[in-house]
């Protein structure tokens, strides 16, 4: 008995363990998001008006951010460990969830797996929610599971952690709901109408906090309708149509393949297997409907409704789910070829696609590569670098729209130069955006900008070529760098070419 406890025990935290262990060396030296930097802000000012962060607020992901920086001091650091830790709690999770959904080696395998999955592995090493998101799912998903199971004391559990899980990124309340009402199913009302109850007085815990940080309740509903209205509204499938789908299925495609990896073909055998031989109507149907209820709203949110191309990590809500899967389809798969080839191969395959998904992290030109960190952390360094040529007091820097280096990397990094966002956008209706800059970390919104009379000098980062030629024709310096981007430097009357529209004002008493 003592020995069976201490397996219990020791298993699981050497999978933690050796998940901490294999992200330490590899973890982003700059914030590496857009995203990233916002939460870095919002960690000396939380502000959603000012996307600090950005809606829909993210409040306990950055308050946790504000306990972990007291010690840490760094805000990249801060949510570099936070991503650690949770990379380590996730694996674990999976573990437990594999263990008890199928048998202690596919909890393993699965757990080894998700150590090893390129966008897992990933995340674990930036400045992101989406590992903490991946913990959530396949933690929630476990205590749903034994609720599903008879062991109805962990509803109480099951609504904590729904609570906090959206605290953090509220769209995990959302997509996993279902999966919940189904393992509830069996749970008597009263207790499923308290536990709702219980529900929603956690959420108000964080909604009110968040909110009266933001300035009130119609401050965070215009910043809320303001995202909708200029980011995420109006490009679902339902109004942009096939074009809007063809984006939105192969982003979500290239996302999955990176979480699930080589074993994206063991899934495709084991389903092949299942119809050739007519066996998908013998699967366990609860299993079954578990995963389907687990997976499809997610999945169909991010098909039809809402997918960013540069953001793979919105799939690790999903990704538990699937390595399980994957695991449960490499013993499916060794039991039919055993029948051929009289040798058990679950090991060999196990091993394969372990070693080829470490491959695809270190090697690869995934988004979700050792390769993609380095890469992004040298081009920033170097472009932060050859900005400090410039004299903060009379050069103004002006960015256009970038995840990777854009105004808020360029506002964060720099703080003694004015920032400005190069952006004109205008919704369906005929609104106009406002328009962002900063300076000393802090953040401004205004309907045009308005340039000091001591600055003299402007200072552009761009990928747009054409226009790096065009201001060039007109007098400015370009600077070319790899990976295609150039920094434009001239006379501040240059701001007047790349903002032809308006609302900006250059105030210079020596301006024509």
């Amino acid at each position: 008995m003592s020995n069976h406890k201490n397996k219990d025990i020791i298993l699981p935290l050497s999978l933690f363990l050796l998940t901490i262990l294999t992200r330490i060396p590899f973890t982003s030296k700059y914030l590496y998001h857009m995203d990233s930097v916002q939460f870095a802000l919002a960690l000396e000012n939380y502000d959603i008006t000012v996307h600090q962060p950005h809606p829909p607020g993210y409040f306990l992901y950055v308050m946790i951010g504000r306990l972990i920086n007291l010690f840490i001091k760094d805000a990249n650091n801060t949510f570099i460990f936070i991503s650690i830790l949770f990379s380590g709690l996730a694996v674990v999770a999976i573990y437990f969830l594999g263990k008890e959904i199928f048998d202690e080696k596919i909890g393993i395998l699965a757990a080894l797996i998700a150590l090893t999955s390129p966008n897992l592995w990933f995340h674990g090493e930036v400045a992101l929610t989406y590992v903490v998101e991946a913990f959530f799912s396949a933690f929630i998903a476990l205590l749903c599971w034994r609720i599903l199971k008879g062991e109805h004391r962990y509803l109480w559990f099951s609504v904590i952690a729904l609570g906090i899980a959206g605290g953090i990124r509220q769209n995990t309340i959302v997509f996993l709901f279902p999966l919940w009402l189904f393992a509830v199913k069996g749970v008597p009302l009263r207790k499923i109408i308290a536990s709702l109850g219980l529900l929603g007085a956690i959420c108000l815990l964080w909604f009110i906090p968040m909110v009266w940080m933001t300035g009130g309740w119609y401050a965070y509903k215009e910043a809320f309708s303001e995202l909708w209205e200029f980011n995420t509204g109006h490009v679902s499938v339902f109004e942009q149509g096939w074009k809007t789908f063809k984006i939105f299925s192969s982003n979500l495609v290239y996302f999955l393949l990176y979480g699930v990896g080589a074993g994206i073909f063991i899934l495709g055998l084991a389903l092949y297997s299942l119809i050739s031989n007519r066996k998908l109507l013998l699967l366990d149907r609860q299993k079954t409907l578990f995963f389907l209820l687990w997976l499809i709203p997610t999945f169909m949110f991010y098909l039809l409704i809402f997918i960013h191309p540069t953001n793979p990590g919105y799939v690790l809500i999903l990704l538990p789910a699937l390595l399980i899967l994957i695991a449960a389809s490499i013993e499916h798969i060794n039991n039919d070829l055993r029948q051929v080839v009289k040798k058990n191969l679950f090991n060999s395959i196990a091993v394969t696609i372990i070693i080829i998904n470490t491959w695809f992290f270190f090697f690869s030109f995934f988004l979700t590569s050792y390769r993609e960190i380095r890469h992004h952390d040298h081009h920033l360094f170097i472009v932060l670098d050859a900005m400090k040529i410039f004299n903060p007091a009379n050069t103004a820097i002006f960015i256009g729209p970038s995840a990777f280096y854009g105004f808020r990397h360029f506002q964060f990094y720099l703080p003694d130069y004015r920032v400005y966002q190069v952006e004109e956008q205008i919704a369906p209706s005929g609104q106009r955006r406002k328009k962002f800059w900063g300076m000393n970390r802090k953040t401004f919104k205004s309907e045009e900008l308005t340039i000091p009379g001591d600055i003299d000098k402007i200072a552009i980062f761009t990928f747009d070529v054409m226009k790096a030629k065009t201001l060039e024709a007109k007098g400015a310096h370009v600077r070319d760098f790899s990976k295609a981007a150039f920094l434009v430097s001239g006379p501040v009357t240059l701001v007047k070419e790349i903002l032809p529209h308006g609302r900006i004002t250059i105030d210079n008493p020596n301006e024509p």
